[in-house]
C-alpha cells in the first residue's frame, strides 16, 4: 500500500466527512496567482520560467521568499536579489515551498475575540517549523524544506474553524486553554477528529500536492499509528516531534521532556545532536520573525526550555 493510500485509509476510519459537515462553508480562497502556481507545480514537469513568473507576480510573497532565502536559515555565500537566483540557488522544490507557505500565511483568516492570538499563532508556527527543518536534516537530508512548509502550515485549521465554524469549535478551544491536554486529544474527544485531518481537508481543497496534504493530515499521529501506516521513514516523524512543543503562550516543562524524549527515541538522535538542533533553532529565529513582524515576545524561552531539559540529563548520566 503506497503512501497516500495509507493515510487516505488513517482518514477513513478516524475522520468525519469533512466534505458533507463543511458543505455550505466557504474555505478563504488562495490569491489566483497562487493557485497557477499550484497547478503549475503539480505538473510532472514544472515549467520553471513560468513558476518564477507566478511567484514574481506576487510582490509581497516574491519579497517574503528573497528575504527568507538570503536569511540565517540558509545562510548562503551569495545574496540573492531575484526569484529567479534563488530557484537557481536552492532548486526548484526548496523556493516552490517556501512560496505556497508564505502564501497560505498571507490567505488565512484573523479570528476575531480574545480565543486566537493571531501573532502568537504563527510564532508558534514558525518555531516549529524551523525545528522540524532541522530535525529533518538527519535522516531526511534532501526533503527539510518540505518539512519546514509542512510544519508551517500544520495547524492551518484552526483559524479558519474559528471563523467559519465558530459555534462548534469555539468550545473546543475555551476547554482547551483550561486543560493540560493537547487540543488534537481534546478534538478527538468531541468529535472523533481532529484539526490535522481537517487542515488535510482544507489545503487539499485548494489544490496542494497530494504528498503535502498527507504530512499535514498526519503530524499529530502517535508513533504506534505512525509505524502501523509505515510512515515512519518519512518527515511525518520530525513533524510529529516538533508539534509537541509547547505554545509560547503555554510553556510546560512536561512538553519540553516529551519533545526530547520523542527526539531521541522517535529520531534516534544523541543528546548532543539535539542540543545542535536547537541550538541551530534559536539561531535563526530572530532573524525569521523579524521578516515577518512576529518578534517582540520571548519566542525564544521555550527551546531554552528544551536546552535546560537536554542540559540536565546529560548531568544525570555524568553523576
Amino acid at each position: 500500500m503506497g503512501f497516500i493510500e495509507k493515510i487516505r485509509r488513517h482518514s477513513t476510519i478516524a475522520t468525519g466527512n469533512f466534505g458533507v459537515m463543511f458543505k455550505d462553508i466557504e474555505i478563504p480562497p488562495l490569491p489566483a496567482a497562487v493557485n497557477r502556481l499550484i497547478v503549475e507545480t503539480n505538473k510532472a514537469e514544472p515549467d520553471i520560467e513560468n513558476v518564477v513568473g507566478l511567484i514574481s507576480s506576487t510582490t509581497a510573497i516574491a519579497a517574503k521568499v528573497i528575504k527568507t532565502v538570503n536569511s540565517s536559515l540558509f545562510s548562503l555565500r551569495v545574496p540573492v536579489t531575484d526569484i529567479k537566483r534563488a530557484v537557481t540557488q536552492l532548486g526548484l522544490n526548496h523556493i516552490r515551498s517556501i512560496a505556497l507557505a508564505f502564501a497560505t500565511m498571507d490567505a488565512l483568516p484573523k479570528p476575531k475575540g480574545d480565543l486566537f492570538d493571531h501573532k502568537a499563532f504563527w510564532i508558534d508556527s514558525l518555531i516549529r517549523a524551523i525545528m522540524s527543518r532541522s530535525f529533518s536534516k538527519k535522516s531526511f537530508e534532501d526533503q527539510p524544506e518540505k518539512a519546514f512548509t509542512a510544519s508551517l502550515l500544520a495547524d492551518v485549521a484552526l483559524p479558519v474553524l474559528l471563523c467559519v465554524w465558530k459555534e462548534y469549535y469555539e468550545p473546543v478551544i475555551q476547554e482547551w486553554h483550561k486543560s493540560p491536554k493537547r487540543l488534537s486529544e481534546i478534538e478527538r474527544e468531541h468529535f472523533g477528529w481532529d484539526h490535522s485531518q481537517a487542515g488535510a481537508w482544507i489545503v487539499q481543497s485548494w489544490g496542494f500536492p497530494e504528498e503535502m496534504v498527507c504530512y499535514i493530515g498526519a503530524h499529530n499521529l502517535s508513533m504506534e499509528k505512525i509505524s502501523e501506516y509505515e510512515l515512519d521513514n518519512t518527515i511525518v516523524v520530525p513533524m510529529a516531534v516538533a508539534s509537541n512543543l509547547s505554545s509560547i503562550l503555554r510553556p510546560d516543562e512536561e512538553r519540553s521532556r516529551r519533545v526530547f524524549s520523542m527526539a531521541t527515541q522517535w529520531l534516534s538522535m544523541t543528546r548532543l545532536e539535539f542540543i545542535n538542533c536547537i541550538t541551530e533553532v534559536k539561531a535563526s529565529l530572530k532573524d525569521i520573525l523579524e521578516l515577518f513582524g512576529l518578534s517582540g515576545r520571548n519566542s525564544g524561552s521555550i527551546l531554552d526550555d528544551l536546552l535546560v531539559e537536554a542540559g540536565s540529563e546529560i548531568q544525570k548520566e555524568e553523576m
